[in-house]
């Protein structure tokens, strides 16, 4: 059976404010660089699969033992290559729309 319609946008926009509380987490605690890497404990977080994400992406960096730090430069690249991704898949609906528009289709 298919999923509800828009349920991958509620998905999806769960998952960008749990992305942006780890986020805030990191930054609130002055964890954003080496120097001042702190425990999940410290930022108020605990291990879970969005965060295990975001350190596979080195958005979360562990310094070693259980001290991390949220890599700010890191971070500006990633949302800048989401924010051109979005715009090109909304292009391509746009151009889709058009298209079955002018075919009649719609």
């Amino acid at each position: 059976m298919a999923p509800a319609s828009g349920s991958g946008a509620v998905a999806a926009g769960i998952i960008a404010r749990k992305r942006k509380k780890i986020i805030q987490a990191f930054r609130e605690h002055g964890a954003t660089s080496p120097e001042k890497a702190r425990t999940l404990a410290d930022v108020g977080l605990s291990e879970g699969l969005l965060l295990h994400v975001m350190k596979l992406k080195h958005l979360i960096v562990n310094v070693g033992g259980d001290r991390f730090y949220l890599d700010t430069a890191r971070e500006q690249t990633v949302d800048r290559t989401r924010r051109v991704v979005m715009a090109v898949i909304a292009l391509v609906v746009v151009v889709i729309v058009v298209v079955l528009w002018r075919m009649g289709m719609m």
